[in-house]
């Protein structure tokens, strides 16, 4: 009988968009198996529906999952997660399938917790005395003191929102004046805020896969942003030079690849993951992992299987098969 695996995508946040291109790449390549039943599962914050092929629409029950089909209950096997930020990388999602029994391709929910607040996860990191960029965090509503966060990050800093990704309200801050105006853009995106030091130096992206406890660090790619840095249009409208493998030394690479290993060796992290690293005179400096990364066409982690000599195609299939 054929396995039913369910692609949920879209979401609601920021990377609404981004999550419908990734989930679209995803099933092309799933729908192809001759052994699944393979659907769409559009993830909104009114409702979860699964989109047919003869176009019509049937809303999942949230309480188990199912849904019907020619009166028919569907009942997933296994959930491929691509939606970016909420409920996917925030754990929601993934918290909800384990509560009901079904497997997902992501992290845990505790994983994915953890690693989309950045001020935690930078917490987590400097325990393992990993190097960092030097962070203030603002709570919406509570008051703070721009000469205590510049004491603290010094000028330039990047304001970001605390729990986002796809560099959604980030700013690079290089005038004290601005500071309280890009505060208030980044809490758009949330009730939290972090400002970083600005970390000068060589920006990398790592890609790994880790499937059934077989861990793969992919080619690591090397970003030059043609904006004052890795911002939205930079990642997805070619306002940036991706090179992989990139321009890095031998012992550039061996340091990155010990710090990721290092954080795998302390954390359960699963699935495809993208790390985002900054070299400073040579030493590698941790800004954030994704547990969803983007997975469109132009994304960085489907180049850095292409170099890798890899196929997207079997890796996928691979993540399917490990929940079977």
């Amino acid at each position: 009988m054929k396995k039913n695996v369910g692609i949920a995508y879209g979401g609601y946040s920021s990377e609404y968009e981004i999550s419908i291109q990734s989930g679209e790449f995803i099933f092309e390549i799933l729908d192809k198996n001759p052994d699944w039943n393979v659907y769409k599962v559009l993830i909104t914050k009114e409702k979860a529906s699964v989109l047919l092929s003869d176009d019509k629409i049937e809303e999942i029950n949230i309480k188990d999952f199912n849904f019907n089909y020619h009166n028919n209950k569907v009942k997933f096997d296994a959930i491929y997660n691509i939606i970016h930020g909420s409920p996917g990388e925030t754990g929601e999602l993934s918290s909800l399938l384990e509560k009901i029994g079904i497997p997902q391709t992501s992290c845990s929910s505790k994983i994915c917790k953890l690693t989309f607040d950045k001020h935690e996860y930078i917490k987590f990191i400097n325990s393992l005395n990993l190097k960092t960029a030097r962070q203030f965090f603002i709570k919406k509503g509570k008051e703070y003191n721009v000469d205590d966060i510049i004491k603290k990050t010094g000028i330039p800093c990047f304001v970001k929102p605390n729990k986002s990704g796809s560099s959604f309200g980030i700013s690079k801050v290089s005038d004290k004046a601005l500071l309280n105006e890009k505060i208030d853009y980044a809490f758009q995106e949330g009730d939290e805020v972090l400002v970083e030091s600005f970390l000068e130096g060589k920006e990398v992206s790592v890609g790994v896969i880790n499937i059934d406890g077989e861990r793969t660090i992919l080619p690591i790619t090397e970003i030059r942003s043609k904006n004052e840095f890795f911002d939205f249009n930079a990642k997805y409208n070619g306002e940036s030079d991706e090179i992989t493998p990139g321009e890095l030394s031998t012992n550039e690479v061996t340091d990155i690849h010990k710090m990721i290993n290092t954080i795998y060796d302390n954390i359960n992290l699963s699935g495809i993951t993208r790390s985002e690293i900054i070299l400073v005179d040579g030493i590698p400096h941790i800004i954030e992992t994704n547990t969803i990364p983007g997975f469109t066409k132009q994304s960085i982690v489907p180049q850095q299987i292409k170099a890798a000599g890899l196929s997207i195609k079997e890796i996928i299939e691979h993540q399917i098969k490990s929940l079977l």
